[in-house]
């Protein structure tokens, strides 16, 4: 049998560690909304990044130019294997009603009810500009828009297989869906050339 000492030492290492544990599961959801809704762009570009490395990818940040007057700008551009993915970063502190084709979408927040431009809708039409731009078969080009975990969003159905709306944590195995398409792999050199094309074609900074 232990001295009492020892057994109350026990007791009070036990109830500190059980403790901490309790404030940990209870703060851990507010301090990584904190962070991600004033961080975003660092949380968004780690995901991102990770998926880029775990794949041996190519990627080009904050790409921004212009078609005619009108400029435009694409969070991450991803060169993978068989896909160039055009990445649009949102933080939605809600929650989202999202028709597909719809101007915009009904946004809960707080209690507000506002309308928000269809993201979906604005992403393509920027993919579509880097394509023209580009020069690149507007078929290699995949749009994805990518928002926080704990934005609520009602179910809805993409028509489109070139169009996709994820939260962060889905982002890797959606890039490994889509990579695992029956279709040819895009040509190292190809991709390469893209890469640097991309780059210099960037007024990020410029």
């Amino acid at each position: 049998m232990l001295p009492p000492m020892v057994e109350y030492a026990i007791y009070f290492v036990s109830l500190a560690i059980v403790g901490a544990l309790f404030l940990f599961w209870v703060f851990i959801g507010p301090i990584k909304r904190f962070m991600m809704k004033h961080h975003t762009v660092r949380m968004y570009y780690r995901k991102v990044n990770r998926v880029v490395l775990d794949h041996d990818f190519y990627l080009i940040n904050n790409f921004e130019n212009k078609t005619g007057e009108e400029s435009f700008h694409i969070d991450h551009i991803v060169i993978g294997d068989k896909y160039i993915y055009c990445i649009r970063d949102r933080y939605y502190d809600g929650a989202l009603v999202i028709k597909e084709d719809n101007d915009g979408w009904l946004y809960y927040h707080g209690r507000k009810k506002i309308i928000v431009p269809n993201s979906l809708s604005m992403n393509l039409l920027r993919m579509e500009r880097l394509s023209l731009m580009s020069g690149i078969d507007m078929k290699l080009f995949i749009s994805i828009v990518l928002i926080n975990d704990d934005c609520l969003i009602t179910p809805f159905e993409s028509a489109k297989d070139n169009s996709f709306l994820v939260s962060l944590k889905r982002l890797p195995k959606l890039i490994e869906y889509i990579e695992s398409r029956d279709v040819e792999i895009l040509d190292p050199h190809t991709s390469a050339v893209a890469a640097r094309d991309f780059s210099e074609l960037n007024l990020h900074g410029k």
